[in-house]
């Protein structure tokens, strides 16, 4: 069970889980603002690793300030517990905004006022806060603020200020392709005629065109600053009732060198499925491995499935390293050939073939439609 408050916060439901926390809807006590609060604890099962990411995650955030990138607001620690309060997304996932079950005009209205997390029973912000009481708005215990607070927390609990290795239970190599031979799969089927039709509706292509393009505008953004996200998956995309795309949790953010590389020194850390092959492998990551992980968003997007479906992690993994996707119009024919051939660039195992920028992807995708920018 989550505290009643932390912080100046009063907190409510969950809206989302995030690699490094709990994301819960929260009120300012003192104004009643709605927020999102974002929460590590209580102290005995807090990880320091991921104590330590939350500070840098909202120093990160308190540096940009771009309309598609969401905006922190508080960070601290209160009773044992870690928190970083943002902004309010009140819409949905890149995945549920883009849901089949969804039509026009119902698909535009259905982000209104939605929460993540709860948009399913449709309910709102304001009927999940209810009105603000005389005890919700008493002023707050004392709590300790800021990012330092929260790495002293950190190490108080003893842990080393290194990441631990996730790919345990994974075969072990760091550089080269795979020493073993590509294992036999059946090729996925294509999409049935009325799986295929939903996908290719008009309104969700130009939808899903749009959500692209703002996502590759928060990337160019957030590159030019020296970063890396590292966990780019639909769950960490929210599209709002004014169809704004906003790029979240930056807990696996990694800072670049003067060369525009991160080092990842055989540390594996984010979401598989959507982890570019030198990111698996715990290698050197740039820019272009962000651009790997929206390709896996873009063709799961037109296809209904990712490009690499394997449940065992040692399957996946390999996949991911050696295994060319099945080409977008061979599960999807009806797709938009444009976007199929964007995806499939973006997927490419070498980064030296990928589009070389978010500016450059984003470029192609105004390229392909010219008519839908003036």
């Amino acid at each position: 069970m989550p505290p009643r408050s932390v912080g100046p916060y009063q907190i409510f439901s969950v809206i989302g889980r995030g690699g490094i926390g709990t994301v819960y809807l929260g009120r300012k006590h003192d104004t009643g603002q709605a927020v999102a609060v974002k929460l590590l604890g209580p102290s005995p099962a807090v990880d320091a690793l991921a104590a330590r990411r939350l500070a840098r995650e909202y120093e990160v955030l308190l540096t940009l300030d771009h309309p598609n990138v969401v905006h922190v607001l508080d960070a601290g620690v209160a009773e044992g517990y870690s928190f970083v309060a943002m902004e309010l997304v009140e819409g949905l996932d890149l995945r549920s905004y883009l849901s089949t079950s969804i039509d026009e005009p119902a698909g535009e209205k259905a982000a209104a006022g939605a929460t993540p997390g709860c948009a399913e029973e449709g309910f709102d912000v304001r009927s999940l806060l209810g009105e603000p009481d005389t005890e919700s708005l008493e002023p707050p215990g004392g709590y300790e603020r800021g990012p330092d607070a929260i790495r002293a927390f950190a190490a108080v609990i003893g842990e080393p200020e290194t990441e631990t290795v996730t790919r345990s239970g994974l075969p072990s190599f760091s550089t080269g392709d795979p020493p073993w031979p590509e294992a036999p799969r059946t090729e996925p089927r294509p999409l049935d005629a009325r799986g295929a039709a939903a996908l290719n509706r008009p309104t969700r292509v130009r939808r899903l065109r749009e959500a692209m393009e703002q996502v590759c505008a928060a990337l160019s953004y957030v590159h030019a600053h020296g970063l890396v996200h590292r966990d780019l998956k639909p769950g960490n995309i929210m599209v709002d009732d004014q169809r704004r795309a906003r790029l979240m949790d930056f807990g696996l953010v990694a800072l670049v060198d003067e060369r525009g590389s991160a080092h990842l020194g055989g540390k594996v850390a984010g979401t598989y499925r959507y982890m570019s092959p030198e990111q698996a492998r715990g290698g050197v990551v740039d820019a272009r491995s962000d651009l790997y992980s929206l390709g896996v968003i873009l063709y799961e997007l037109i296809c209904g499935r990712p490009p690499f479906s394997a449940q065992r992690p040692g399957e996946l993994w390999h996949d991911i390293l050696a295994r060319r996707p099945t080409p977008v119009l061979a599960v999807n024919p009806g797709a938009d050939p444009r976007l199929a051939a964007i995806a499939e660039r973006l997927l490419e195992k070498d980064p030296a073939l990928r589009f070389p920028s978010a500016d450059a992807l984003l470029a192609a995708l105004r390229e392909a439609w010219p008519d839908t920018h003036h």
